[in-house]
């Protein structure tokens, strides 16, 4: 009987794999394409492209499919063929892009045509091209080689992508991991969400539905929307809060309640973090500076869509606020604004939020661990490492005296060349490296003030601005915030503005939520006409 099964599963082994090699194109040659490491010669998953006579050109035969045709409703599903999954295709816009989820898959090509094969692992490789010419009938092995630009600083950071859409099965936990990998992006935060219905849907949330794989993770969250507040995140919480979006754009009731902050309560509650999305929130009104006011932020989405919103950012910051940036993707809605697409620019994290943490059992936590001290550098490219006084970025630092003298350094690495790497105290540059190189400084202070630094780097035709920026040191004097009264008074100003329309909108709530609602308007206008406390 035993025999028997053995004999039938050979023969079903064997009829599938003559069935594949029946579909394979005659005359065709076969390229066997590997992508690893310089400094360690192991096999690494990367995004890869072909192209053939200058103009790309498609890999085949490929295990995988993601097709993006991106709406509102987010529901695209990965797709398989039956057999291990070596080469995922992510299609938008007219435009393919390959994962090698192990390393290596073989490719079947026409002969008598000049190719090009690019590989790109993350931002803190060097990308690796390879040019060769096939014959008809021949095998080849392409080897691209991704050489590490900042050898021995690049292991010691985990970066994050917090706003990523994609609908997340058990079974899509491996591929998903695979595709992180590729990006050399340890921790993907997967967020539901709602219009009507609810749309990028999650198996499960918390720790259980967490996906790990060494040094990677992801991890459920959810964008709660609604047009009278803005956008608000909640990332790595053990349940989904509800209700996930109010208002009828988003949800089926015209309901204004609950605002972010009960939201953000309730988040915490479950063990999660809790921010605004697109740093405003995305839409005309936003609760921001209420919630800012009241403490019950825990971060900002500044760096989105190739846009890192440093002013805006520079204006919170001397009000008084501690604001912990972040950046992520909105992964697939992203994909339209750069057509072509980039290379150089990765599908997932092409903004991201990197702590220098070990991942231990779960790089989400260690991860997470980092945002809640605000321990975090905002990158689209460059490796920005940068510490003052011995304190890196979320540090908080008392003085007392009429002055101190600060001293610290900042270090970038990037395959491209790097321009004013500099130090900014309080949204002012005090020391400036024009060629990026490595910068020692001094600054003096007299009152509460904030440090970072911050750089730019060389980009290409079709690319956004590369840069990258920590998030500030803080130092204070006699335990006081951060106070530049210009600052404040224009929040204030921007808060009239967002009071009069919680005021005045017909926003549905019960007489309860709109008195305490009305409460918090006027608690924030009170809050803002002050200095900080």
């Amino acid at each position: 009987m035993r025999r028997a099964v053995l004999l039938i599963a050979f023969l079903v082994g064997l009829g599938l794999a003559l069935g594949q090699e029946g579909l394979r194109p005659q005359y065709a040659a076969r390229v066997r394409v590997t992508t690893k490491l310089a400094d360690t010669g192991e096999k690494v998953p990367a995004r890869v492209y072909l192209l053939k006579g200058g103009a790309p050109y498609r890999l085949s035969p490929v295990d995988a499919q993601l097709p993006l045709r991106v709406d509102s409703f987010y529901r695209e599903r990965l797709w398989r063929q039956d057999r291990p999954v070596k080469t995922l295709e992510v299609t938008a816009r007219d435009q393919s892009h390959f994962v090698l989820t192990e390393g290596e898959a073989e490719f079947d090509l026409p002969g008598g045509h000049r190719y090009r094969l690019e590989a790109y692992h993350g931002f803190l490789y060097k990308p690796a091209v390879v040019d060769f010419t096939l014959a008809a009938d021949e095998e080849r092995t392409v080897e691209l080689t991704l050489e590490p630009t900042a050898p021995g600083e690049q292991g010691k950071w985990l970066a994050a992508d917090d706003h990523i859409h994609l609908v997340r099965a058990p079974e899509d936990d491996r591929l998903f991991l695979d595709w992180l990998r590729a990006e050399d992006l340890a921790v993907g935060n997967f967020l539901e969400l709602q219009r009507q219905q609810h749309a990028a849907m999650q198996y499960g949330f918390g720790k259980q539905a967490e996906a790990r794989a060494e040094g990677y993770s992801i991890r459920s969250g959810h964008e709660s929307r609604s047009r009278f507040y803005g956008h608000v995140l909640g990332l790595g919480g053990e349940r989904m809060v509800r209700p996930l979006s109010i208002g009828l754009e988003y949800a089926n009731t015209r309901d204004a309640w609950p605002r972010p902050g009960l939201l953000f309560e309730r988040i915490r509650k479950e063990g999660g973090l809790a921010g605004f999305a697109h740093f405003w929130g995305s839409q005309p009104n936003s609760s921001l500076l209420m919630d800012l006011a009241h403490g019950d932020v825990d971060f900002v989405e500044l760096f989105q869509f190739g846009v890192l919103h440093t002013e805006e950012w520079y204006e919170l910051l001397n009000a008084g606020f501690r604001v912990v940036g972040l950046a992520g993707s909105d992964f697939p809605a992203n994909v339209g604004r750069l057509n072509p697409w980039p290379h150089f620019v990765p599908l997932l994290g092409p903004e991201r939020a990197m702590v220098k943490a070990e991942a231990g059992e779960s790089a989400y936590e260690a991860w997470a661990a980092g945002v809640k001290r605000g321990a975090v550098t905002l990158s689209n490219g460059p490796l920005l490492d940068f510490e003052v006084e011995g304190c890196e970025p979320g540090a908080s630092v008392e003085w007392s005296g009429a002055t101190k003298t600060l001293k610290g350094r900042a270090r970038a690495w990037f395959h491209r060349p790097l321009y004013d790497l500099e130090i900014v105290v309080n949204g002012e540059v005090v020391a400036r490296s024009p060629r990026g190189e490595p910068l020692e400084f001094e600054a003096e202070i007299a009152a509460s003030s904030w440090v970072a630094a911050r750089v730019r780097a060389e980009e290409l035709e079709g690319e956004p601005p590369i840069h990258a920026h920590a998030n500030p040191v803080y130092f204070l004097q006699d335990g006081k915030p951060v106070y530049l009264k210009p600052a404040r008074q224009a929040l204030a100003a921007r808060w009239d503005k967002e009071a009069q329309y919680y005021r005045n909108a017909p926003l549905l709530l019960s007489a309860e939520q709109r008195r305490e609602l009305l409460e918090r308007v006027a608690a924030t206008e009170k809050i803002l006409a002050s200095a900080p406390q």
